[in-house]
């Protein structure tokens, strides 16, 4: 095992504990706390060796989302958040445990397609009754049911639709990006997974019949311009790819965030 990580009911490491290990041979570890443990998580610390750095992710939704407490940890050293209540309220339904490595390139997705997601979302829906409401969410999609073999760079846009003689409807799109490496050792990726979303009512039908398939099509452009991005990797070869939740993590011994508010790419040299 390289990464250890204990799971406490009371602050300051009292109380009933879940401990979990995740070996060397892995790189993640995920854990969906049951009746036991589920909102009920007070502290937590974590430990790495074995050659390997790490982290441990404690989410307050079940799916490995909502806003989070973590351990960043160094071979042989140990983390601990003494008290998380008053960050998360005691929510943490699940965790993560990642083993790191020690040669990595860690890059912040949203830096480098929300400017031109928005941009490109804004000229296909120019004079259309349908704008974006508010910016992009981008997040890390590990395992979903619909593709639990995967991870994913997920865009989440939510929309505003007008009807002229009737109340206006919300809806949203998300688009699944599947990052991977090439049998070169280059970065490439494409939109794996379109979902669309319009809220119920009269209309709803014939609002996602007309928007879906429009918002669908855009998948291929998005695809194109991830490629055109992540070209700028072709000068290099790596050995690995994975993600992290949130923003990459800090250089303190933990983070408190929003899964909700980034995605991390880490590429192996």
């Amino acid at each position: 095992m390289s990464v250890h990580a204990e799971f406490y009911k009371d602050s300051n490491f009292g109380g009933s504990v879940d401990i979990i290990n995740l070996d060397n041979i892995h790189r993640y570890h995920w854990v969906k706390f049951g009746s036991n443990f589920k909102n009920e998580i007070s502290s937590f610390k974590g430990h790495a060796f074995g050659g390997f750095n790490g982290n441990v992710y404690g989410m307050t939704e079940n799916n490995f989302l909502g806003k989070y407490a973590s351990v960043n940890i160094k071979e042989n050293w140990t983390s601990w958040w003494s008290y998380v209540g008053g960050a998360l309220n005691d929510d943490i339904e699940s965790a993560l445990l990642i083993n790191r490595n020690k040669n990595e390139l860690v890059l912040e997705i949203k830096d480098y397609i929300v400017p031109d997601f928005i941009s490109g979302m804004d000229d296909k829906l120019r004079g259309t009754q349908v704008s974006r409401r508010g910016d992009p969410r981008i997040f890390t999609t590990f395992w979903p049911g619909y593709d639990s073999s995967k991870n994913f760079v997920s865009i989440e846009q939510d929309l505003h639709v007008e009807i002229d003689w009737w109340p206006d409807y919300d809806a949203q799109v998300r688009y699944d990006i599947y990052l991977y490496l090439d049998s070169a050792g280059h970065v490439n990726g494409y939109v794996a997974w379109v979902y669309v979303w319009v809220e119920g009512g009269i209309f709803s039908g014939r609002i996602f019949s007309e928007l879906q398939p429009k918002l669908v099509a855009g998948a291929s452009t998005i695809t194109e311009k991830i490629q055109n991005k992540l070209s700028i990797f072709s000068f290099a070869r790596f050995n690995g790819l994975y993600l992290l939740p949130g923003p990459k993590p800090s250089g303190s011994f933990g983070d408190i965030g929003d899964t909700k508010s980034n995605s991390t790419l880490v590429l192996i040299r």
